[in-house]
């Protein structure tokens, strides 16, 4: 399907504010190679963007308990999930299996009061941070209620303003065509009958793009790409209206790096010419 990979890894990216090329691997010194019982207890997760804040109580008898809390469904209620759960012996994962899913967790950092943790998904990682607790309870104050109200509308024009057009640049015929991945087409770049150039992406059947602040760095195409529904039943999926700094640049081999930046972070992947 057509730009399969934005919606659900890129989504995921942004769900969590911190995707990157790579978290680093897990240090060698890792509190739970030398004691794997300092997992034990409670930790609530820092609130994603969507509101997601669920509580994990990793028990001495391997069997972690996943409370699930919603800051932006305050009122919803939902099953306690329960895991088993192995420590690595270098703790540097954390392997969690249950009846229907089975995955590891990346340790990336952990002290006694606060670690983090890591996730593959797709060809990303996302992170998520956790403090430890005293009592089963979501980190709910820490969440900014408003702003997500404000995210579950309708697209406005004021919201992103579209100028796709990119300025003339003596490279820029090795940008023209439609790049892709396995997942499908990511971005198109278009002639004009006028001969100047633009970003383009078809709408799918969930999703718009929009593109603006297009610029050259050197020979790499910067922009910002913009991404939002028209249904209704689809608002709060981290992937709606969402503004994320975005690089094309060019291989040796006649390919591109796509690359986002969310805050700080930066997340690469590789795009090729699609054949018409």
């Amino acid at each position: 399907m057509p730009n399969r990979f934005l919606p659900f890894a890129l989504a995921a990216l942004v769900l969590g504010g911190c995707a990157h090329k790579e978290a680093g691997e897990p240090a060698p010194s890792s509190p739970l190679a030398e004691d794997q019982s300092r997992i034990v207890g409670i930790w609530a997760m820092l609130p994603l963007r969507n509101g997601i804040a669920n509580v994990a109580e990793y028990r001495a008898d391997g069997k972690v308990l996943l409370h699930p809390f919603n800051c932006s469904k305050l009122d919803e209620r939902r099953e306690i999930e329960t895991s088993d759960y192995r420590v690595a012996d270098d703790g540097g994962s954390i392997h969690v299996r249950s009846p229907f899913d089975e995955f590891d967790l990346r340790v990336l950092d952990f002290k006694p009061q606060a670690m983090r943790l890591g996730m593959r998904i797709a060809s990303a990682e996302l992170t998520f941070d956790y403090l430890k607790v005293d009592r089963v309870a979501s980190l709910c104050g820490m969440y900014n209620t408003d702003a997500e109200r404000g995210r579950l509308t309708p697209y406005r024009s004021g919201d992103f303003l579209p100028a796709p057009a990119i300025p003339p640049h003596v490279g820029l015929e090795r940008y023209i065509g439609r790049w892709a991945n396995d997942d499908g087409v990511q971005l198109e770049v278009l002639r004009d009958a006028d001969g100047g150039a633009r970003l383009y992406m078809a709408d799918s059947d969930n999703w718009r793009h929009l593109y603006n602040d297009v610029r050259w760095v050197g020979d790499e195409l910067h922009f910002r790409s913009y991404a939002y529904t028209e249904k209704p039943a689809l608002f709060s999926h981290p992937y709606h209206k969402t503004s994320t700094a975005t690089i094309l640049r060019p291989l040796a081999d006649g390919t591109m790096q796509m690359s986002f930046l969310i805050g700080k972070r930066r997340h690469d992947f590789q795009v090729r010419r699609a054949q018409d």
